[in-house]
């Protein structure tokens, strides 16, 4: 039967779609071709490209040319860079003469006073005394004080703890005198050690007492007193109680009794000089006959009342007893 109507209509319209869909393959199938015949062609020229970008030519050849020898010349070494010197702490030593001694200071790099020596009776024993300070030093026996007055300072001893090798400066507080020993085992080991023949007027820091005319007094004493087992000292009192001066430690009763005689002889010989430190306090000193120091007094902040310090030592000191 012959479809009518609608489904007549429905029929031909199916036939129209599957007609343009038939089309539409062809073209896409075309459209493949035309590109996969593109694809082969840009292989193909890829391919020849390659092939000629390989292939090599030959050089050509010339003949060589004359060649003119000529010595050569020898080519001088550079020496090998030295090291670099390692830059450490420039501090330095200097001895030079004063109040008739040799003395030896630390100073730091920038200057700066560490440590005044004692005085010694020549410039060969000054230098010695620097390895002494150093071997003092490396041992580490430091002892820090605060007098009377709160200044404070330092007192480095031998290996045996009995010998006072050096007496730091003095400061204004406990914390700078620590800190001042920090320095003094930051530059102790220079080996820079420069001779003077002499320092100027404003660096002068002791000069010589000249003999006082004192009338001596019976009523001061000694005592002797003891620490611990092994330390004893000596002390100089006046009639008022007053004490006038301390001793080193020693290490025995006996070796203290020494001492005390050793002090009064040096008292009755008057070997004083008065010292001066950077915070400007002056100090008296009192050496033994043989120019080896052997009391440091307080520190006070005119030169008149130290003077004074030393009169008073002088008076009670002469015919001072012993009272144990």
């Amino acid at each position: 039967m012959w479809p009518f109507g609608k489904k007549k209509k429905k029929q031909e319209a199916e036939t129209k779609r599957q007609e343009e869909l038939a089309r539409q393959a062809k073209i896409e199938e075309e459209k493949k071709k035309a590109e996969q015949e593109e694809l082969k062609k840009k292989a193909e020229l890829k391919k020849k490209t390659e092939k000629l970008a390989t292939k090599k030519v030959a050089p050509k050849k010339t003949a060589p040319k004359p060649v003119n020898k000529v010595a050569a010349k020898p080519v001088a070494k550079k020496p090998a860079p030295k090291p670099a010197a390692k830059k450490g702490p420039s501090g330095k030593y200097e001895v030079y003469p004063e109040a008739g001694l040799f003395k030896y200071r630390l100073k730091a790099s920038n200057g700066e006073i560490l440590v005044v020596s004692f005085g010694y009776s020549t410039k060969k024993g000054a230098k010695n005394g620097i390895e002494t300070f150093r071997k003092a030093v490396l041992t580490g026996n430091f002892e820090l004080s605060t007098d009377k007055v709160e200044f404070s300072h330092f007192d480095l001893f031998g290996a045996r703890g009995a010998r006072v090798i050096a007496i730091g400066e003095f400061y204004k507080t406990l914390k700078l005198a620590e800190s001042a020993v920090e320095s003094v085992k930051k530059f102790y080991e220079t080996d820079k050690v420069l001779e003077l023949t002499e320092i100027s007027s404003k660096e002068v820091r002791e000069e010589i007492v000249e003999n006082q005319n004192v009338d001596e007094n019976t009523k001061g004493k000694f005592k002797l007193e003891k620490e611990d087992a092994k330390s004893f000292f000596v002390k100089l009192v006046a009639s008022n109680g007053q004490q006038l001066l301390v001793s080193q430690k020693y290490a025995s009763k006996q070796s203290a009794l020494n001492g005390l005689e050793a002090i009064k002889k040096a008292i009755h010989n008057q070997n004083f000089t008065v010292s001066r430190d950077k915070q400007n306090r002056y100090q008296f000193n009192l050496y033994t006959s043989n120019k080896q120091l052997i009391i440091s007094g307080e520190t006070y902040p005119v030169k008149a009342n130290c003077l004074s310090s030393i009169q008073s030592v002088i008076r009670f000191g002469g015919k001072a007893e012993l009272v144990e």
